[in-house]
């Protein structure tokens, strides 16, 4: 990776590597499917890369006739079975397990039903000689009917006929917009990682092993939920519409889409906080919380804190971990309940105490709290905002997380008239910076950008004419992308009068 990377930016003019020198495992987890294998196994025989640089790893997973490599396969193509025993089964375990022991440069991930044009691999292989935080996607359209044997693919690959094999074809329409408007993701925004598919995708082995590989937790969808985790580590996802591919026959979850959303829907709720609409059903205790908050406590009141939390959950399905700063050690010195120095602080913890959104933080009374321990205080994962605010600051956390997602900003804060900070911190921003010698504070402001205002410029900013247009425009924008279905135009317009009549009550 490359400090002067800012955001999600990439080169536009990369072309194929003449000399190319990383090796690539190309992985394909497979359960019965023979006919589609061949064909597969058949178009990366023919790929442009070079075979010296590449092993093919198919992965059996409880095939009921066990698979058998074909004739015709690339050189070094390797069948691995794996063995199916209570809760070691599937896409996501075999691949996993499988995976961890290939030592490859990059891994390329390809789906079983897949046929690629033979330049596929090269193209997503010039990114990766560029850098090592890519995780690239491939082009693809989906076909109904397919005629031709492996032999007769191989022959047409060979003649530049990848394109004549299909007359008839259709592509994602909602991936294919949230491609073009995202401008193939340079711009992914929040939602871009719903873009994230498992037909063929490929990342440095490295970045793999960083990202813990699939979730087990998932036994489909799991393309989605790494995704969400590729975008919040500040890795930067690229489709290459140069890389070509057909994809043989309809995908699972276009044939059942309502078995498949009722099966995934809990466990992306408990793992991709950004999936309001699932979690706003409920008011569970999700598994990763959409905010991470750091509060300095030491001067705090009970009501300040819980006002505080209050206004930062309001949007439904929103949750949060709060960690609380304080000496909290003091409170174990003898007192009497008339005249306790500590009253504020030891209100706070014996009713915060048991709450599992609160932890308690031990500091000195009198420690300098610097952006940049807080920076390092906060703990990197699926989060998508780190807060922390001084817990007299008066400002609106909820609206400065917006704020933050708007200005594109990596670290937006604000400073009130007394001194009291609050600031809130992107995660793509926050986990890329770590991963450099150096300040992060100096690091996000290089690599994202940092912005600082007043109490005053903020209300401004947020009471303004102007931007709550602005907020409307971007919430019709980025909400409507969403819509494919008249269950989906129904929870939008549910979701557009909820707010407009949220909006209209909170100014009387």
């Amino acid at each position: 990776m490359k400090l002067g990377t800012f955001r999600f930016s990439r080169p536009h003019d990369l072309v194929i590597m003449q000399k190319p020198k990383l090796s690539v495992g190309i992985v394909i987890a497979c359960r019965d499917g023979q006919e589609k294998l061949d064909l597969v196994l058949a178009s990366l025989s023919m790929q442009s890369y070079p075979a010296k640089l590449v092993t093919v790893y198919v992965i059996d997973d409880g095939s009921a006739k066990p698979l058998s490599l074909p004739r015709i396969r690339p050189k070094n193509t390797k069948l691995v079975t794996y063995r199916n025993s209570e809760g070691k089964w599937g896409k996501t375990a075999a691949t996993s397990d499988m995976v961890s022991q290939i030592k490859t440069d990059v891994l390329w991930f390809v789906d079983a039903d897949m046929v690629f044009e033979p330049d596929h691999l090269a193209h997503h292989m010039k990114w990766h000689h560029d850098a090592d935080d890519y995780v690239v996607l491939g082009w693809k359209r989906f076909v109904k009917d397919w005629q031709y044997s492996p032999q007769e693919l191989v022959q047409a690959l060979s003649t530049n006929g990848f394109n004549d094999l299909h007359k008839e074809s259709w592509g994602k329409e909602l991936w294919e917009a949230r491609v073009s408007l995202t401008n193939d993701l340079e711009k992914p925004g929040i939602d871009g990682y719903r873009a994230f598919v498992g037909a063929t995708f490929s990342m440095k082995n490295s970045q793999w092993k960083n990202l813990g590989g699939y979730n087990r937790d998932l036994v489909t969808g799991e393309d989605t939920e790494l995704g969400w985790r590729v975008f919040v580590n500040g890795l930067r996802t690229v489709v290459d519409r140069k890389a070509l591919s057909w994809h043989l026959g309809y995908s699972t979850v276009e044939v059942h889409k309502n078995q498949i959303q009722r099966h995934n829907d809990p466990t992306f709720a408990q793992h991709i906080p950004q999936m309001y609409r699932i979690r706003e059903k409920s008011k569970f205790n999700w598994l990763v919380p959409t905010y991470q908050v750091i509060i300095d406590a030491r001067e705090a009141t009970l009501d300040q804190i819980l006002k505080l939390r209050e206004k930062l959950l309001a949007t439904p399905g929103s949750t949060a971990s709060f960690k609380l700063l304080a000496p909290w050690s003091l409170l174990n010195r003898r007192y009497t309940p008339v005249s306790d120095l500590y009253t504020d602080l030891r209100e706070i913890r014996n009713w915060l105490s048991q709450d599992p959104q609160f932890t308690l933080e031990t500091i000195p009374a009198n420690q300098l709290i610097s952006i940049e321990w807080i920076l390092e205080e906060f703990e990197v994962g699926s989060t998508p905002y780190y807060i922390f605010a001084d817990a007299n600051n008066s400002t609106n956390l909820k609206e400065l997380a917006e704020y933050l997602l708007e200005s594109e900003q990596g670290l937006v804060g604000v400073v009130d008239k007394k001194d009291q900070r609050a600031m809130a911190v992107f995660a793509p921003a926050l986990a890329r910076a770590s991963k450099f010698q150096g300040p992060i504070y100096q690091n996000i402001s290089q690599l994202w950008g940092i912005q600082w205002l007043n109490d005053d410029q903020f209300t401004k900013l947020q009471r303004g004419k102007n931007t709550l247009i602005k907020h409307f425009f971007s919430f019709l924008k980025r909400e409507g992308r969403k819509i494919n279905s008249p269950r989906q135009l129904f929870i939008f317009l549910k979701t557009l009068f909820t707010l407009i009549a949220r909006e209209l009550f909170r100014r009387g």
